[in-house]
């Protein structure tokens, strides 16, 4: 255990220090001073203090973020995010903010070589090109990076193209490799550099994913195919400057000491410590200074608890989007109808069920581990008597009724994991409270690949 994991909130500290000057920055955009209008800004010191300012989102309350414009600071960056809204959403970088971001990410790299004794220069390879938001935050860790687009399949056999090279970089013999990209995107490129014998030749030091799920499908190819890397599962935001690692040993993810997290709870503002809420982030000042982030409602669900790893900070699991779930009364309060990506993790292994393509512009690349289940929930609320009801549709990979026997025998299997994925559902279906219906097709047109985090 690290000397930061080992002291109880050591990260707190670091953020308290930050937090006044983080509020007196924002105090000054007119967003804000009407928005905290008769809040004690100038008292509020610590991180706990924030439980007492308003959420904010995309566009509400009264514009939200879309609203926030710094008086004294010029943006120099332009990115657009939509996330599962489907809205298109700008978010605007000035030069400090890039430059201060710049330093930080230099300053953690430099101690991560002092404690790992490496010289050698870092390439970072990166899936995610400027293409998905309009444009990148320019803040680098490293100073070699290149892309590798990998939109279509001509985008691949550009990329295999360039790593078949001898050096990416004329000036390195044998460089510290980093891979980084969404989750399918890497799996495609694993198996892809396998297939071309270049998987040793490559050898990442790290593989991180990044802007989606990594379901243990995911990360057990990418560990097999790249057995010397260290696989880094990250939780971010495009409209955020910081985000979390899942922790290999809690299995939960712990932030970075640049934003500070929240949970608060499903139907409110306050934060709660343990149980399952809504994930709210502040970016701190000077990370973030033309359009920053107090309290910004991610729309992630999440679940809190004590983490032995980091002790005294917040630590989450991820439980899925709001938008891609509902609320249900259940005994005097709100809980979930189901946990979206602990269902999609308990669908993923029956073997039983159809795969979406992981990338239908990349053939033949349909089925390889990770493919997210041909499967769709819906929630039905209650009305006129009837219990509200999940419905839940699975496309089998074989045809149902040729097998009736079997297919009996999966349904119940199916069931039992959906259950067991969410205790909220299990205790409603229980008491009666709500319904389970499954229904097994082998139609691929019933439902599309089951989504957790994208629109």
């Amino acid at each position: 255990m690290s000397t930061e994991r080992a002291v109880s909130g050591a990260k707190t500290r670091i953020r308290d220090k930050l937090i006044p000057g983080t509020l007196e920055h924002a105090h000054q955009v007119p967003y804000y001073r009407e928005l905290w209008a008769g809040l004690p800004v100038a008292e509020a010191a610590t991180t706990a203090a924030l439980a007492d300012f308003p959420l904010t989102g995309k566009y509400e309350p009264a514009g939200g973020m879309a609203a926030v414009r710094h008086p004294d600071r010029t943006p120099s960056v332009l990115m657009h995010s939509s996330g599962t809204t489907g809205h298109p959403f700008t978010r605007y970088r000035c030069a400090e903010e890039v430059q201060a971001l710049a330093d930080l990410l230099a300053n953690l790299n430099a101690r991560a070589r002092e404690r790992t004794d490496e010289t050698r220069p870092i390439v970072h390879l990166s899936t995610i090109s400027k293409r998905h938001h309009g444009n990148s935050i320019g803040a680098l860790a490293v100073e070699r990076s290149v892309t590798l687009g990998l939109l279509s399949a001509r985008d691949l056999d550009k990329a295999l193209g360039l790593l078949r090279r001898p050096r990416l970089f004329p000036d390195l013999d044998d460089p510290l490799v980093q891979l980084s990209g969404t989750p399918d995107d890497l799996v495609v490129l694993a198996h892809a550099v396998t297939e071309a014998g270049l998987a040793d030749r490559l050898r990442p030091r790290t593989v991180t994913a990044l802007a989606d799920y990594l379901t243990d499908g995911h990360r057990d190819f990418l560990a097999a195919t790249f057995p010397g890397a260290r696989i880094v599962h990250r939780y971010s935001l495009s409209e955020v400057a910081g985000g979390a690692t899942r922790c290999a040993r809690c299995e939960l993810f712990h932030f970075d000491v640049h934003v500070v997290p929240q949970v608060v709870s499903l139907d409110g503002r306050h934060p709660v410590t343990s149980g399952v809420g809504r994930l709210v982030l502040t970016e701190l000042h000077p990370f973030s200074q033309y359009q920053p982030f107090i309290r910004y409602d991610t729309g992630d669900v999440v679940e809190a608890a004590e983490s032995p790893c980091e002790p005294g900070e917040v630590s989450v699991a991820l439980l899925g989007r709001q938008a891609h779930t509902a609320l249900v009364e259940h005994q005097g309060r709100q809980v979930l109808a189901f946990r979206p990506i602990p269902l999609r993790e308990a669908l993923e292994g029956f073997p039983e069920l159809a795969r979406g393509v992981m990338h239908a512009s990349i053939a033949p690349y349909d089925a390889l581990p990770g493919s997210a289940p041909l499967a769709s929930v819906k929630f039905r609320p209650g009305n006129e008597g009837a219990r509200p009801r999940v419905e839940l549709t699975c496309v089998t990979a074989f045809a149902p009724h040729l097998f009736p026997e079997l297919t009996g025998q999966l349904s119940s299997r199916v069931r039992e994991a959906v259950l067991d994925s969410s205790p909220e559902l299990r205790a409603m279906t229980a008491d009666g409270t709500c319904e389970l219906h499954l229904e097994l097709t082998g139609d691929r047109r019933a439902a599309a690949p089951f989504t957790v985090r994208g629109h």
